[in-house]
This record gives structure tokens, sequence and C-alpha cells, in this order.
């Protein structure tokens, strides 16, 4: 569908192009019954294709500056596409597919700035939302499943964000303010939480849980941090980074069942490192100042560190 939906523009494009340059361009598709498509442009040379298949689907299209583009396509029952984009030369492509029974769902993009993208892709049940006001921002959504939650906000110029949910009851946020961030998130299986928050510039964000029931949270406030935190082969793991600070690294891998790691890192170019194997461990590790350096490593079950470097 994403091809003939991108055949389908191109065409247009080709078509008002030789006709007359300045103008904008609308083009839409509907199959089956019961679609609404509402499109509304103010400038010049901004594209909007939608194509519907199915029935009850609705896309909203609005754009407002100069070489703008909208791509919207439904294939299924009962699915919302809102794009709204402000500035010049920004793009936003939203699909949505029904698999099986599992059907509805919804996606909003919103922009505000230049030379933005944001791609929503679901196949399935879910809700996406992005929202970047900047400049040079991306941000990427895919869902396949049901009952799925996905949310990013940039604020800024240069971040770059990608989620990533397969399977049911999943949900992930993203909020960033600031340049140059960058952020993976990567969720399977079932009713996995994850959430990040950076303020700053330079810093970079991964997350990734599978099986089910895991959390994982990070906050990065200063410039240059690292989280990466991994969540596999068990349920009911928690993990949470909080960095205040420049320069500093923290990385948490959880393998079984009930464990638990915290990282806290109030200072400048410092590292922790935290590995998990078995069940219901807990791993705690504070620091403070500046070059610290931390590794704890669990294996086998009901084990407790704490570590406190420099910290209260």
């Amino acid at each position: 569908m994403k091809k003939t939906l991108s055949l389908f523009l191109g065409a247009a494009v080709l078509s008002v192009g030789a006709a007359r340059a300045q103008q904008n361009l609308t083009t839409v598709q509907q199959v089956g019954s019961g679609h609404t498509a509402t499109d509304t442009q103010t400038g010049r040379l901004n594209a909007i294709a939608v194509i519907q298949d199915g029935g009850g689907n609705t896309a909203t299209a609005t754009q407002a500056g100069n070489r703008n583009t909208i791509e919207q396509t439904q294939d299924g029952s009962r699915y919302q596409a809102t794009a709204t984009q402000n500035g010049n030369r920004n793009t936003i492509s939203q699909t949505q597919e029904q698999v099986g029974i599992f059907f509805g769902g919804s996606l909003t993009a919103t922009q505000t700035g230049n030379n933005n993208d944001i791609v929503q892709e679901q196949t399935g049940q879910g809700e996406a939302s992005a929202v970047q006001i900047g400049d040079r921002n991306s941000a990427t959504q895919s869902q396949v499943g049901r009952q799925l939650s996905a949310f990013i906000t940039q604020v800024g110029n240069n971040n770059d964000a990608e989620q990533r949910q397969s399977g049911s009851g999943n949900t992930v946020t993203l909020l960033t303010t600031g340049n140059r961030n960058t952020s993976y998130q990567e969720q399977t299986d079932f009713n996995q939480t994850a959430s990040g928050i950076q303020t700053g510039n330079g810093n970079s964000l991964s997350q990734r849980q599978s099986y089910a029931e895991n959390t994982a949270s990070a906050t990065q406030t200063g410039n240059r941090n690292t989280v990466e935190q991994v969540q596999s082969d068990g349920a009911l793991n928690a993990a949470t980074s909080i960095q205040v600070g420049n320069d500093n690294q923290a990385y948490q891998t959880s393998l079984g069942n009930g464990n638990d790691a915290y990282i806290q890192q109030d200072s400048f170019n410092s590292f922790a490192r935290q590995q998990q194997t078995g069940i219901l461990n807990t791993a705690e590790t504070y620091q403070g100042l500046s070059g610290q350096s931390s590794t704890t490593l669990q294996e086998g079950n009901n084990n407790i560190t704490i570590v406190r470097q420099n910290h209260p």
C-alpha cells in the first residue's frame, strides 16, 4: 500500500508541476464506505495524498508553508490519522493497516519548523503521537500488535527519535528538549513500559525490552550523556537511570525475573554498569563529583549491591 501511495502522489505531482509550479496538490482515493478525508493547505508547492480502503476511516491533513508533504494510508476499519505542519519542507507519512480482528487506532503527527520528518506505521490496533518543534528533527514510530501506545515530543533542532513496538499492552514515551539528542526505544511481547526524558544537547538513550511487564525509565539532564537499558528473557524487571551533569555513561542489563537496577549520576564524566542474571536481585549505584567508575555483576538470586561514590 505504501508503494502504491508513493506512486499515486508522484504521478500527481508530475501532472501539477507540468501545469503550474506554484500550485498546491491534493489527491484523495477512497474505496469502501463511511470514510472522511479533510485536507487544508496554505502556501506554495505543498502536497497531500490520502488513500482509504475499508470502512469508517478518518484522515485530516493541514499544512501551512511551502514545499511540505503529507501522505496518509488507511487499510481497514475505524482508523484515524491527523497530520499538521507549519513551516517549510516538512514531511509526514502515516500508514495504518488492519490485521485479522485487530483494527481501529489513531495516529497524530504535528510539526512546527523546517525540514522535519515524521514516519508513523501501525499494523493492528494502537495509538501513536509525535510532536516536533524546531528544525531538522526526525521521529519514527512503528507498531505491530494490539493495544500499543507510543508518544514522542521533541523540542529543539537536529534530534532523532525512533520507537518500535510489537505484541500487546506496551507503552513507550519520550520527551526531548535540546539539540542533537538521539533515542531508540524497542518493545516486544506484553505489557512493557519504557520512558525517556532528555534535557540538554548531544544525549543518547537506548531502551530494549522483551518478554513481559518490564519497566525502564531514563532521565538525562545535561550534555553528551549516554544511557543503555536492556531487559530480556524475563518479567517484572525494573531499571532506572538518572543523569545530571555532562559526559556520564550508564549501562543496565537484566536477564531473569524481578530484578531491580538503579543508577543515579550527579556528576561529570562518570561510568556505571550493572548486569543482573537471575531472580530478585537488587543493584543500586550513586555517583557524585566527577570521574567515578563502577561495575556491578550479579548472578543468582536475591543478591543486593549498593555502591556510593562521593554521593550522599
